[in-house]
């Protein structure tokens, strides 16, 4: 038999209710460890469609910070008792912060592949409402799985659906728990205090900032392992203070396109001037005192 008749095979009998019966297909008991999407059929039913997580060319330190995220998240999940002894939810909730191509995107993909390959699942939310309701379905079937919950570019999300469902989520009004919160921004400030300023909504907030010269020397030597070493620390000193996504796009152009080193790293350094981005806001942001900077370790 093959995989496409053993997909298709009928094994089960669905109850209705009210003496009705139906087939049904394969069932498992336990999603698949790995990364999913939240999504509705056509009768409003949950579907988890799984996402391929970017996380080729990540750069792994053992104190960076997504290995501190993970030490910590791995550590959370052991203390389920302590917060059943005090009357708590077993939930956890990181806001990361800072200017675009920072790596909060590829930090989180890090973070979540290594949470899936421990044997646990992330949710991404895309539509808040949908969002909610598929983990509500899934804790009826996987009760006590832990599960981490991704909010890419929250302040976009909001901006669209309103911040309604998810501060219900946030508050665990759905009493889903053994769950932790990772959120994403590039503007904290648009974000209302009541997503940033009450407690256990999210207990850590993070502001990532552009790669240090200890991790720009471990990206170049990634992406170009023959470049002499006396070449790589020149290009280190160039790039003070540009982001991880400048540093890829300085090695296109330099190493694809046969561009002028200075001249590219010249014109990054004024694209970074031109961008928008939190590094502007090193002050409170909505009367939350700024978290500490933290570089993050990884594309």
């Amino acid at each position: 038999m093959n995989l496409d008749e053993q997909n298709n095979r009928l094994t089960q009998w669905m109850v209705l209710g009210n003496g009705q019966y139906q087939v049904c297909g394969r069932t498992l008991p336990r999603l698949p460890s790995g990364a999913y999407t939240c999504q509705l059929d056509c009768y409003g039913n949950p579907l988890f469609q799984a996402k391929q997580l970017h996380v080729d060319d990540l750069i792994e330190f053992s104190d960076s910070l997504s290995s501190k995220i993970l030490h910590e998240i791995t550590r959370f999940w052991t203390l389920g008792e302590r917060f059943q002894r005090y009357g708590f939810l077993h939930r956890r909730g990181y806001l990361l912060y800072g200017k675009q191509g920072s790596g909060k995107s590829s930090l989180v993909h890090q973070t979540v592949a290594r949470v899936v390959a421990a044997g646990h699942l992330a949710f991404f939310c895309e539509v808040p409402n949908v969002f909610v309701r598929c983990a509500e379905r899934f804790r009826q079937v996987e009760p006590e799985r832990p599960i981490v919950c991704i909010f890419e570019d929250i302040d976009a999300i909001i901006a669209v659906y309103g911040d309604s469902d998810l501060l219900q989520w946030l508050d665990g009004n759905q009493q889903v728990d053994r769950a932790v919160n990772i959120a994403t921004t590039n503007y904290p400030e648009k974000l209302d205090r009541r997503i940033v300023a009450r407690p256990r909504r999210f207990d850590r907030l993070l502001r990532i900032e552009s790669p240090d010269a200890r991790l720009r020397a471990g990206y170049f030597a990634r992406k170009l392992p023959d470049q002499p070493a006396e070449e790589r620390a020149h290009w280190v000193r160039l790039t003070e203070g540009l982001s991880f996504a400048a540093l890829a796009e300085l090695v296109i152009s330099v190493y694809c396109l046969d561009n002028d080193l200075e001249e590219t790293v010249t014109l990054l350094k004024d694209l970074d001037a031109e961008t928008p981005s939190s590094a502007e806001y090193l002050t409170p942001f909505n009367g939350v005192p700024a978290p500490v900077s933290v570089p993050a370790a990884l594309n």
